[in-house]
């Protein structure tokens, strides 16, 4: 009897295995398939990849508009700061999508869009907050730092719209007007500049009366839908070679590790002057040939 209550056991014990290695392995056979399913509609729909980065741009524009909302100093400058990390996004989306060959007229328009809230409404609304509703109150429903305000998303958008109008005669060289990541850039930096929290280095900060602000933010905005050339840096640095841009890319990391938003404020400040002197220079040349003729 004793044999027999062993042997029937052993045998609950070999079925119970038999169960438990036939769960496993169905399990492993569903996420062999689950697996194989994820893979086939990432490699069905790349797209989503360079979409998803770019919605990545948006979020940090919504995301700053919200912590502009609150209008203190540090949920301001926390704001401008993802507005430049945004940039980062912006500007590898587009070659993630030519690199899995999934440039589309959808990511065209989708990253407009994106760049419209992240370097148009956002910027728009730190700069509100931060100084132009410092301006005197009309009275009104609608005051005049209100319109002020204004301005610069309506250049934003229009400069936007204009670009994709003319992105199928793009000559990947240049800009006509400043591009709107940069004018977005230097907006929200400002309040940045006020407090030391987000600097490193050099901790130096300064704040900007309004009659500094004023003329800066409505000149940023008027430069994005004029007809002066920027160029397109980072293109122009890729046809000297990728190590070179590499180099660069790691050097501008590395000054802005120690420099922070000085560096940063610093350079796009700098390609601002430069793309009006420039176009100063040509204008002037033209007026000189023409007189001589």
């Amino acid at each position: 009897m004793a044999t027999k209550d062993s042997e029937k056991r052993m045998a609950k014990r070999v079925e119970r295995r038999l169960a438990r290695y036939q769960k496993k392995t169905g399990r492993r056979k569903r996420s062999e398939k689950a697996r194989r399913a994820i893979g086939r509609f990432i490699v069905q729909k790349r797209s989503i990849v360079p979409n998803m980065i770019t919605m990545s741009n948006m979020t940090m524009g919504f995301f700053a508009i919200i912590l502009a909302s609150r209008g203190d100093t540090r949920s301001l400058a926390l704001a401008g700061i993802l507005v430049c990390i945004g940039t980062l996004f912006d500007a590898v989306d587009g070659a993630v999508a030519r690199a899995m060959h999934v440039e589309s007229p959808v990511g065209v328009q989708l990253d407009s869009l994106a760049d419209g809230i992240a370097y148009g409404i956002a910027p728009a609304v730190i700069a509100y907050q931060a100084y132009l509703s410092k301006l005197p109150k009309s009275g009104l429903f609608i005051d005049t730092g209100m319109l002020i305000a204004l301005i610069y998303p309506i250049c934003a958008i229009y400069r936007l719209a204009r670009f994709n109008i003319g992105a199928t005669d793009d000559d990947h060289i240049s800009f006509t007007g400043l591009p709107s990541p940069a004018a977005g850039i230097l907006i929200s930096a400002f309040p940045v500049l006020e407090i030391p929290d987000f600097m490193f280095l050099i901790k130096y900060t300064v704040s900007f009366p309004l009659a500094v602000f004023v003329p800066i933010y409505v000149l940023v905005g008027f430069l994005m839908v004029s007809r002066i050339d920027y160029s397109k840096t980072l293109p122009l640095i890729y046809r000297k070679g990728r190590i070179v841009l590499i180099l660069t890319v790691i050097a501008m990391l590395l000054l802005i590790s120690l420099f922070s938003i000085w560096f940063i404020f610093i350079m796009i400040s700098s390609y601002i002057v430069i793309g009006v002197a420039l176009y100063l220079i040509r204008f002037i040349r033209k007026r000189r040939l023409m007189v001589a003729v």
